[in-house]
């Protein structure tokens, strides 16, 4: 009767093996889900907020050059050059808006970002009458108070860049400790399964042993 023993240890073993497969099937497509949504996580880092960040901080930095350049209006008058530069400005600005737009915005965000169209549509119309030759002080205390309101909403949105980013951040951790979870639990019922294995191997040789000095077994 050996061959019985023999035959219901490699049934046993041949389970345990393919359960191992399945095992390392499933941790693969794990593995590779995980990995997509690292991926997705990192790259909407990069390019829903640091790049987002980059473009709020040009127009930060627009915004300011075109408010000392028409600060200067009011002393001297705009030049054909200081028009130019102006033009310039706002060409520039209107880029950057088209960018920001291409950008993931959350629900707060488009909020905000929809405030920051409206402002800037205001500050373009002032700039373009302070261009026009009417360089008048209330125009330009309109024109630095429709700025300021600006770099308020600029400082809004940069703060919503900040708290998503920190969210990305979290989430990028959670996806990398499950995979190393996983790999874990994969390791650990992998070396059990060995331990079984090997005690279906040692117990065959133990009947095996016994059986050959035991003929009422054969």
């Amino acid at each position: 009767m050996k061959w019985a023993y023999t035959i219901r240890n490699k049934t046993k073993a041949a389970i345990l093996l393919a359960v191992v497969l399945g095992l390392t099937m499933l941790t693969n497509l794990l593995e590779r889900k995980r990995f997509r949504e690292l991926e997705q996580s990192f790259s909407s880092i990069f390019e829903d907020r640091l790049m987002a960040e980059s473009y709020l901080f040009h127009l930060y930095e627009n915004l300011k050059n075109e408010q000392d350049l028409i600060q200067s209006a009011a002393d001297m008058g705009l030049s054909i050059a200081g028009k130019e530069k102006l033009a310039a400005h706002r060409a520039n600005r209107a880029s950057l808006m088209a960018q920001y737009a291409e950008t993931y915005l959350t629900e707060e965000e488009e909020v905000q970002f929809s405030q920051l169209q409206a402002t800037l549509g205001e500050v373009d119309r002032l700039e373009k009458e302070i261009a026009g030759g009417q360089a008048a002080a209330p125009l330009i205390n309109a024109h630095d108070a429709a700025t300021a309101e600006a770099f308020a909403t600029l400082s809004a949105l940069s703060d919503i860049q900040t708290t998503v980013g920190a969210e990305l951040r979290d989430e990028s951790e959670r996806i990398i400790l499950g995979s190393v979870s996983i790999s874990h639990l994969e390791m650990t019922v992998l070396i059990i399964i060995a331990i079984i294995i090997q005690g279906l191997i040692f117990s065959s040789r133990t009947l095996l042993g016994s059986a050959s000095r035991d003929p009422s077994l054969n």
